[in-house]
């Protein structure tokens, strides 16, 4: 059985949106952070990364049931600027929510503090990377479809109003400076962290149909990532992870073997 709890977690002066989905088990169990990727859609499309106009697609609270079922107490969150989390999205802004999440499971009583894994898609897998490579209290990784290098943002103010239109900038005088919000993609450069999560584990995936980030960014980042590391390169697989069953079992295999089967 699985109890889901649902929560708003501080992150300095916004709150995230989340849901908590507890294994049966009562002693401290393995925890799983799912991180999603960057939204679709319009302002009202975005809760937990979710867009409605894919219908046949799983949603994350369905895949943390299936995470806690298999044994990983999991928790899905949305990222500041998405769904009912406050804030504005900026990428460093992403990686201070994703801290924050660690720091509040790192306090509870049912979280086996040594088994924290993080599981990224697309931004949220770069997200990922930087924030495992920085707090050792993360135990292992399993990144979808991350890109190997962001560089800083092209043309920073067509981005702001794209994303002012997505819904995920809110405030009207947000960013203070421009040019820094633009350098913050290059900051997360995940080829640069990778090494750094080394000696634990990360399992690399990517489609090779991916129509959004180049299959090629993961042999980029399995060559620099340190041991032990896996990688998979999934046929006839695409970018939006919800979409891809098989990249979810392949994952949630991996994450059981490494955290769920030592107990």
């Amino acid at each position: 059985m699985v109890t889901r709890s649902d929560l708003y977690i501080p992150c300095e002066d916004i709150s995230l949106a989340g849901s908590l989905f507890l294994t049966q088990y009562d002693q401290p169990s393995p925890t799983l952070i799912i991180c999603h990727g960057m939204p679709a859609g319009n302002k009202n499309d975005n809760k937990y990364g979710i867009d409605p106009q894919h219908a046949v697609e799983l949603d994350y609270p369905t895949i943390a049931e299936w995470c806690a079922l298999e044994g990983l107490n999991t928790i899905i969150f949305n990222f500041r600027g998405t769904g009912q989390s406050g804030g504005n999205f900026h990428p460093l802004g992403w990686a201070e929510d994703l801290e924050a999440i660690l720091d509040f499971l790192i306090k509870q009583e049912y979280v086996k503090k040594d088994s924290i894994a993080v599981f990224g898609s697309s931004m949220g897998a770069a997200i990922a990377i930087y924030v495992a490579a920085r707090r050792k209290e993360i135990a292992g990784v399993v990144s979808f479809a991350s890109p190997a290098i962001m560089n800083r943002r092209a043309n920073p103010e067509l981005a702001i109003e794209r994303f002012r239109d997505m819904g995920i900038i809110k405030d009207a005088n947000f960013p203070e400076s421009i040019e820094q919000w633009a350098d913050e993609s290059r900051v997360l450069n995940p080829v640069e962290w990778i090494a750094k999560i080394s000696p634990r584990p990360i399992l690399l995936i990517h489609g090779d149909a991916d129509e959004v980030v180049s299959p090629g960014s993961l042999e980029i980042l399995y060559r620099e990532a340190g041991y032990p590391k896996d990688m998979k390169m999934l046929e006839g697989i695409g970018h939006r992870l919800r979409s891809e069953p098989d990249a979810l079992k392949f994952a949630i295999e991996w994450l059981t073997y490494k955290f769920v089967s030592t107990m």
